[in-house]
């Protein structure tokens, strides 16, 4: 699992070092969470949401990311990562007749999310979609031509950022 951009294409991981940069000087901290994934990652993440629990962390481990943890949920009930879908690209080529590579597969993608302390978190995650950080960040890297997966309609990805150029 790679959070280098060196593992971007060059225009790419240029552009995205200096959204960094202006987060850094307007002195919002944020964490890089992925960049560079493999084919085994990407189906594994397709997988999430979409497969029993058991079977979406065989093929975690398989592709060297970490099993998903259960937690007791402010409802008194067991949740995980697994109750929600992550990527709508399952990593095959659509002429394969896949529903197609990630931009993260081809190096123009990358996941940013808000730097959190342990007292910002009730449960594994991100912070809820109306922490203003989320609006900083997209400003940041829209100014260098990333499109934000948090403007999508049918499936918001509020860490997400693809080159557009």
């Amino acid at each position: 699992m790679s959070k280098k951009l060196e593992d971007l294409k060059p225009v790419v991981a240029a552009a995205a070092g200096m959204a960094l940069h202006d987060l850094k000087t307007d002195d919002v901290q944020v964490v890089v969470t992925y960049t560079l994934r493999t084919y085994e990652e990407q189906a594994a993440l397709y997988a999430q949401g979409r497969k029993p629990l058991a079977e979406v962390n065989a093929l975690r481990v398989k592709a060297g990311l970490a099993a998903i943890k259960e937690y007791l949920g402010k409802d008194k009930k067991i949740h995980s990562d697994n109750d929600y879908t992550v990527t709508n690209a399952d990593g095959i080529a659509l002429a394969a007749g896949g529903k197609g590579r990630s931009p993260h597969q081809l190096g123009t993608a990358l996941d940013v999310v808000p730097d959190m302390d342990e007292s910002e978190k009730e449960v594994p995650g991100w912070p809820a979609p109306s922490d203003e950080r989320w609006g900083k960040i997209a400003r940041a890297f829209k100014k260098y031509g990333f499109e934000w997966g948090g403007d999508w309609k049918d499936l918001p990805d509020y860490p997400h950022y693809q080159y557009k150029g």
